[in-house]
């Protein structure tokens, strides 16, 4: 099944195939890019475990009626990952990330990769 997934939404999504550190389980994803053809996109893990902000490559996202986060979350830009569209990964739509977060996570992902 075809998702509504753009650039910015915030998902709920299915982390279930892990190893070691890797984030798991169920919880929300900044969607980054989406590659249509291949019909998978770009996420961002985001955790609620505030102590994760300490790691380089992470961004701070306080809950508001925008994103429509429950808590106050950390954006693991080193834990960025490929997602299959139609795998039942992607559960529900959370909300939407601001501009400015979008923007410094963005700017993390360039950073990361080392990206001039």
């Amino acid at each position: 099944m075809q998702r509504n997934i753009k650039p910015m939404d915030i998902w709920m999504v299915s982390l279930t195939d892990t190893l070691g550190t890797e984030q798991r389980g169920q919880r929300p994803a900044i969607i980054i890019a989406i590659h249509s053809q291949a019909n998978v996109c770009m996420v961002v893990p985001l955790t609620s475990n505030l102590d994760a902000s300490k790691f380089s490559h992470t961004h701070k996202i306080e809950c508001t009626s925008d994103n429509e986060l429950s808590v106050d979350s950390v954006a693991l830009v080193f834990q960025m990952r490929t997602l299959t569209i139609s795998a039942g990964r992607f559960l529900s739509k959370v909300g939407m990330i601001e501009q400015n977060h979008f923007d410094n996570v963005k700017a993390l992902i360039k950073d990361y990769l080392q990206i001039v």
